[in-house]
């Protein structure tokens, strides 16, 4: 009886492994067919990581965007570099990440920092801090997760310092392959100041542990 139970999760895990591909791959292939509202485009993350420090590089399908980003963490905080094109118009990010000081049953809290530099010189920079709240659950190699992560402006046009702007939600699944290797699929919702949802997608990671 046990060797049938454990079979039976043996062939859900392999089961829920292949539908998280298949979704990754349908996100890369079939995002032109479902270009409506929202759901027009995809958004792709590749990952590599060694030690404390990470190699991020993201692009987005149908849209002419793409970013790569590196990030250290030293002493428990999160250092981080982005350089991100869209239309031909360049972006410089640096983040701050400071460690979760709110930790329960899986839940947890915490801030980054964020200064936003754009080379358009009809755009001006300012900068932002998230509160990152956050609930995630394992399941043997699986784990679930949702992000709800509201923006708050610093000297941003049009927004009072410390006031809430936007937010960016993500909602995902990841499975651990092995030791080195993690894949993972989630849905992103940006919502603007009034909460309204104004883009959402689908979108696909992998993660390379050397």
């Amino acid at each position: 009886m046990l060797s049938n139970i454990s079979f039976r999760m043996s062939l859900l895990k392999i089961l829920i492994f292949f539908s998280t591909f298949l979704i990754m791959l349908l996100s890369l292939l079939v995002t032109p067919s479902f270009a409506v509202d929202s759901f027009d485009y995809s958004q792709h993350n590749y990952t590599i990581k060694s030690g404390n420090m990470s190699l991020k590089y993201r692009d987005h399908s149908r849209l002419d965007k793409w970013m790569t980003q590196f990030d250290i963490k030293h002493s428990g905080i999160g250092y981080a570099y982005r350089y991100q094109e869209s239309k031909g118009n360049v972006e410089h990010r640096f983040r701050v990440s400071l460690p979760k000081y709110f930790k329960y049953n899986g839940f947890s809290v915490a801030p980054r920092f964020e200064y936003r530099a754009f080379d358009k010189e009809s755009k001006d920079d300012f900068a932002n801090v998230w509160l990152r709240f956050q609930y995630a659950k394992k399941f043997g190699a699986f784990k679930a997760y949702a992000k709800i992560q509201p923006k708050f402006a610093i000297d941003r046009d049009g927004y009072d310092d410390g006031e809430y702007y936007e937010a960016q939600n993500n909602y995902g699944v990841d499975y651990k392959v092995s030791d080195k290797l993690t894949v993972g699929v989630y849905l992103e919702q940006n919502h603007n100041d009034d909460w309204d949802v104004k883009s959402e997608f689908v979108a696909t990671k992998i993660s390379y542990k050397f």
